[in-house]
């Protein structure tokens, strides 16, 4: 037994007709390259993940049983100019390649932001992959799924991955009739003459979060089937450098040397790059970025008292499962989140580089003074007909409800729970989606004790003195050399409303001349946003700013950055007009609501 056990594999492959190579220090087929040979006694094909020595070589490839192949062996060995039987191949069946079809994508993508966020991928690489056509999430099971596209544009390829990975490995698989000589891949940028080849698409993306300059000449094989690498080299004959970014394990690591050998000897300068510490380049990342500790090999030891506590009673199984519903509804939570994050980020982008769209956004902003500048941004995303918004509760303290077929379609935004101080997310519907008595809105008018009221409340809000002066252009101004607000007599009501609260905002920004950086106008816009979403919330007709040089006021600002300037436009006008609205008629008291609209 043990001669048949030890009986040399190259020479045996040889003897059977197969072509044995070297390569580097383990040997391959040429009809079977996922082949394996270590040491001349061992083999292992991972393709298939099978494996084993001469004695099942001859089983899985010769149709041989044990005792058989024993017997050959044991010939083989003692007589070695004896005939050899001609291998016996299972037969293969040709199935015809079904036609590909990409999965049906969701309507959104908040599970594969979620999932792809959790695992320590940047938002904004997760937007490009998804703004490129490269990355969606699919509507029947919430996979992510790659798509891999051929040299044209066309998709030929996709691989689905689970969303869900709390009870072990997540799903993985590639879609029927899916071009494996593709896989996935960026585009081919000409001016540069490498790639860089990994076996996932998550690795692909976690290395271009660690590089954020990596935009294009990348590679995921899916796998370790190497067509996709040659299809990519084939399509761009400019390329003369392969980095090799497969994982640090070891079908990873001896792929790498394979690949290597290969691909010098056809004068390709070949480079391994493996991820340290890690298994793979995802699980460096959450190393680096989320902190998380690479997990150490689980013992013998430790499994066996696994199963010994599996025969506990259920109710460690009742708390385990316990624990795994509240683990998928927080995920769910995260994920839902992260997407209205998202939803909010593109949204206020594009109130930012739109004028239109910044002048809709003050015309909501003055209709919706509780709602923060990202609850509004959120709202025109997912309405942009949207114009007074509330909750449900909101609305029926106002006497109005939601249409019965209204119901499912609110738009989300964040909104502050009482009993743990977060934010969560819920549902406002626009005035249209509802029925009952009409809404009541503010409308100051000229020569009214209430438009008085309403002046008297807003000079109150003037950091610095405020002094009569007749024949002002425009009805009032901040003097920041005097550090004072000329306000002239003569002009109607609504024209003072308007230019009075435009000046108390520039003397605001001013801040009696401690805001050393202060200009009127770099601060123009913003303090005429704030007097035309005052002079909106009250009911008094006032033009729109001058937006001609609105994306000035965004000038190197990002992300969060934006937000903030909406927020202090938001702010300064909330603050305003709800001590205006308080002179005007006094609350009530009211009972404490569960949630507070805010953020």
């Amino acid at each position: 037994m043990e001669i048949a056990k030890g009986t040399d594999l190259p020479d045996l492959l040889e003897h059977l007709g197969y072509r044995v190579r070297r390569m580097g220090n383990y040997y391959s087929t040429k009809e079977m390259d996922s082949i394996r040979i270590k040491d001349r006694r061992t083999w292992k094909r991972y393709s298939n993940g099978t494996g084993g020595d001469a004695i099942t070589f001859l089983q899985e490839f010769c149709g041989k049983d044990f005792r058989e192949a024993v017997n050959y062996l044991l010939e083989y060995n003692g007589h070695r100019a004896r005939d050899s039987p001609t291998p016996r191949p299972r037969p293969v069946r040709q199935a015809e390649k079904p036609a590909f079809t990409l999965p049906i994508p969701n309507q959104d993508q908040r599970r594969v932001f979620a999932y792809l966020q959790k695992r320590g991928i940047a938002p904004q690489v997760i937007r490009g992959f998804i703004e490129a056509g490269l990355l969606y999430e699919d509507s029947l099971h919430h996979n992510c799924v790659f798509v891999g596209r051929d040299s044209s544009g066309k998709p030929v390829f996709a691989s689905k991955r689970g969303t869900c990975d709390l009870n072990g490995p997540g799903f993985k698989g590639d879609a029927a009739g899916s071009d494996k000589n593709v896989a996935f891949r960026l585009p081919c940028d000409p001016a540069l003459d490498h790639v860089a080849v990994f076996e996932a698409p998550v690795d692909l993306m976690s290395f271009c979060t660690l590089h954020r300059q990596v935009r294009s000449n990348a590679i995921a094989l899916c796998g370790l089937y190497q067509g996709p690498l040659d299809t990519y080299l084939r399509e761009n004959p400019h390329l003369k450098r392969i980095i090799l970014c497969l994982d640090a394990d070891a079908p990873g690591r001896e792929a790498a040397e394979k690949l290597q050998a290969e691909y010098e000897q056809k004068g390709y300068t070949v480079s391994v790059r493996l991820p340290a510490p890690g298994k793979d380049w995802n699980e460096l990342l959450q190393n680096q970025v989320l902190g998380r500790d690479i997990p150490a090999p689980k013992s013998k030891r430790s499994q066996l008292k696994k199963e010994e506590r599996e025969s506990v009673a259920d109710l460690e199984k009742l708390i385990s499962d316990k624990t795994i519903a509240d683990a998928q509804r927080r995920e769910q939570q995260q994920a839902d989140q992260g997407f209205a994050v998202s939803i909010r980020d593109e949204s206020v982008d594009r109130i930012a580089t739109d004028p239109e769209l910044f002048a809709r956004y003050l015309n909501m902003q003055g209709d919706n003074p509780a709602y923060s500048a990202g609850n509004i941004a959120m709202v025109m995303h997912q309405n942009p007909e949207a114009t007074v918004v509330f909750t449900r509760d909101r609305w029926k303290d106002r006497g109005r409800f939601v249409l019965e077929a209204e119901q499912d379609k609110g738009c989300k935004i964040f909104v502050r729970s009482a009993p743990r101080r977060d934010y969560i997310l819920t549902d406002t519907f626009d005035v249209a989606q509802t029925q009952g008595r009409d809404i009541w809105r503010p409308h100051l008018e000229d020569n009214t004790q209430e438009m008085e009221t309403a002046l008297a409340t807003l000079l109150n809000y003037s950091p610095v003195p405020v002094i009569a002066q007749e024949g002002l252009d425009g009805g009032a101004y901040y003097d920041p050399q005097d550090v004072v607000l000329a306000v002239d007599p003569g002009c109607s009501d609504s024209e003072a409303f308007g230019a009075i609260a435009a000046e108390i905002a520039q003397a605001r920004y001013h801040d009696r001349g401690f805001n050393w950086g202060y200009s009127r106008e770099s601060c123009e816009l913003s303090a005429q946003s704030v007097a035309y979403t005052l002079c909106r919330r009250f009911g008094i007709s006032r033009e729109l700013p001058d937006l001609s040089r609105m994306q000035d006021m965004f000038v190197g600002r990002y992300g969060r950055g934006k937000l903030e300037v909406l927020n202090n436009i938001r702010s300064m006008s909330r603050q305003i007009g709800s001590g205006i609205q308080k002179s005007l008629a006094p609350p009530q008291r009211a009972a404490p609501s569960v949630n507070r609209d805010a953020r």
